[in-house]
């Protein structure tokens, strides 16, 4: 495949593991996503609270989360084998930036920003159970 783009050259669709790892798995794809979603709204939990408790914070912690996000991001296309450590770090400052983002939109539609983001983490949520479970397979086809 020829692109232009670093994320999409021929070595990363090869279905090989890391040197010293084992082949990805449905469980622990669904384990890794499940840690991630949790320390997200870990990050955004926090953020949400220090807005009603000092809501000047919230531009620093927007920008912290935005920057540093894109910052962690490009060093995972760049540097692949550092995901285990930058996914979690880049799961943490988008958790700053979905809070920041959260409670502004609190004060301009009380209620909607936290029905939303509930919706949307449960969904998530429930599709992991239900991959855990085997309910749902994932098979070559789709």
């Amino acid at each position: 495949m020829r692109s232009g783009n670093p994320t999409l050259t021929d070595k990363t669709f090869e279905s090989r593991p890391w040197a010293g790892e084992e082949a990805m798995t449905v469980p622990g794809t669904v384990n890794k996503t499940l840690l991630s979603l949790l320390i997200l709204v870990a990050g955004a939990s926090i953020t949400w609270q220090l807005s009603g408790t000092n809501p000047a914070l919230l531009p620093a912690l927007s920008g912290l989360g935005l920057l540093g996000g894109l910052v962690v991001a490009l060093v995972t296309v760049f540097k692949k084998e550092w995901s285990p450590l930058t996914a979690p770090l880049y799961a943490g400052l988008e958790g700053l930036v979905l809070g920041s983002v959260s409670a502004f939109a609190e004060g301009l539609y009380p209620g909607l920003p936290m029905q939303a983001v509930g919706l949307t983490f449960g969904t998530l949520f429930s599709l992991l159970l239900a991959y855990r479970s085997g309910l749902i397979r994932a098979t070559e086809n789709g």
